[in-house]
């Protein structure tokens, strides 16, 4: 009875970390988070485990009272997702990014980057 029991309770743990897991995550962005770029991007791509739908997407140069929200998003889901920029200035900036996955899970998070402009 115990194995059974044990059994039951490994399937369990395993079928629920499956569950877990299914969401989508962000695997890649360019510019990547953190990164230094002596040239402004001329878009910011997200790459995602599975297709995903872009919902928001802003930037924000540090010292800038405002986000400026990027578009036009994408319409279609996708795991790779790209959105063009205007030209950015050298300085401090913030992306800010909200999708939707297939389960209809809600994500977001953020990527911070540099351009030295050098």
């Amino acid at each position: 009875m115990t194995k059974n029991r044990n059994v039951m309770v490994a399937a369990a743990m395993l079928a629920l970390t499956g569950t877990v897991q299914a969401h989508t995550h962000l695997e890649m962005a360019m510019p990547a988070d953190k990164s230094v770029l002596a040239s402004p991007p001329s878009e910011i791509m997200l790459h995602f485990s599975e297709a995903t739908r872009l919902t928001a997407l802003s930037i924000q140069k540090d010292g800038d009272k405002e986000a400026k929200s990027l578009s036009p998003l994408p319409k279609e889901s996708s795991e790779e997702l790209s959105v063009p920029v205007a030209p950015l200035a050298p300085g401090k900036y913030v992306v800010n990014w909200r999708v939707v996955g297939a389960d209809n899970h809600v994500m977001s998070g953020a990527l911070h980057f540099t351009v030295t402009g050098k």
